[in-house]
Formats: structure tokens, sequence, C-alpha cells
């Protein structure tokens, strides 16, 4: 998956990929309360998985950490299993995202994680760069009441899905679409790049259940899935 420098003290390490290095990085960068008693944080995006937009070293952020879902998350909110730091959630994320990049496709740029290890367990940070002028595919099929979106966004997963890259929480809100019309797939945690069939129909299901929750979108649903569907299948 491509390189990844690290800086470690004690049990807290700071990963990032080549040729960034996480040498000059402090850990203020993870810390919200630092960050806005600093005036860096320029807000921040609810739902599942809780992110804050900042500002650092010339660049526009987001700060995520890491939780669980499902049954797991009633034994702990966020902390993992340590199986290894090359195993961990924020090294993973990393190296696809940088692969992806690698490979033209549209994600964001990885900038840096946190792992903080207690024993047999961790926690969890990962920094990204920010999408000027994203929306996400929710508000921006709301606002457009053409098909056109939608056939760009079924060719942009299918491109995804003919590299084997695989999303596990495709959805309409890690679907962002920027100022150029460029459609980004974002949030990349415990993605990979070894998609089979069932995956990726598994992958449109999830897409397609996430519209079905958006009692406001049934209308765009109804134009727009079908021309989606059928731009998936043409291909990219």
């Amino acid at each position: 998956m491509g390189h990844i420098s690290v800086r470690q003290k004690d049990d807290e390490y700071f990963i990032s990929p080549d040729p960034a290095s996480p040498a000059s990085h402090s850990p203020q960068l993870f810390d919200v309360d630092a960050l806005r008693a600093q005036g860096l944080l320029d807000g921040q995006a609810t739902g599942r998985a809780q992110a804050y937009f900042l500002r650092a070293h010339g660049k526009h952020l987001v700060l995520r950490h890491y939780r669980r879902g499902g049954l797991p998350r009633h034994l702990s909110d966020d902390r993992f299993i340590w199986t290894g730091l090359s195993r961990s959630r924020p090294w993973r994320e990393l190296a696809v995202m940088a692969r992806l990049r690698a490979l033209n496709f549209f994600v964001p740029v990885p900038f840096l994680g946190r792992v903080q290890r207690q024993t047999m367990t961790y926690t969890a940070d990962i920094l990204t760069e920010r999408i000027p002028g994203a929306r996400s595919m929710a508000d921006r099929v709301a606002d457009d009441a053409s098909t056109a979106i939608w056939a760009k966004i079924g060719r942009v997963v299918r491109g995804f899905h003919d590299a084997n890259a695989h999303h596990p929480d495709l959805n309409i809100r890690n679907i962002l679409i920027d100022e150029s019309h460029e459609v980004w797939l974002i949030d990349w945690d415990r993605g990979h790049l070894r998609a089979n069939a069932l995956l990726k129909t598994r992958s449109l299901a999830r897409l397609k259940r996430s519209l079905d929750q958006e009692p406001g979108l049934t209308e765009a649903f109804e134009r727009g899935w079908p021309r989606l569907l059928e731009a998936y299948e043409s291909g990219p």
C-alpha cells in the first residue's frame, strides 16, 4: 500500500504517508479543546462519525476520532484491540487513500494519523485535507432537479469498483461533489482494494439504503436512481 512514516513517543504513534513526515507535528493537532482555544477550529460536522474542521500547517484539515459501531460499541465506544501498528485503523485508512490517489481517484489527501496504545488496546484519530467547496450528495441532489449528477456518481462508483476498491460505508454523506462537479468518496475507514462481485453489490445496496432513509429525497431518488444504475452499468 505504500510507505508510511512513523514517529513514536512512548505508546503514542504519529503516522503519515510518504513523502509527508510526522516528525514536526504536535499532539495538539488532535486536541479539540486546544484547537478551539487557539482559534483554529472552523466548525464541525455531526453524525455517527463526528468530524472537526481546522486550519494548521497552512492547510484546511478534517479531524476524525475513530469510534466503534454495531454491538461492540456497547463494550467500548472508541477502543480497539491492539494487533500491531500496521493493522491499526488509521494506518490502513491512510495507506488506502494514498494508493487511491496514486491511481488518480478523487479521495481526500491523507495527512496524519495518531494511535495511542494502552497495553492490549488503542484509540486513534486521523487528519485528512478538506475538499474545498464540497457538498454532500444528499445536499446536492436535493437542490438539483437534473439527473446529470446521478449519472456521474454512477460512473465514479463504477470506476472505483473496476479498481476493486471497496468502500464499506458508501452512503449519501460520504459522497461529496465539489465546485468543479467532481465526485469524491470520503471516510475510507476499513476500506481496501480487494473488492469482489459480492462486495460491489453490497456497496450499491448500502448507498440505496442511505437514500431510502431520507424521506425528503424520495422524489429525487425516484428520478435519479435509475440514471445512476444505468451509468454504473455502462462503465466510467
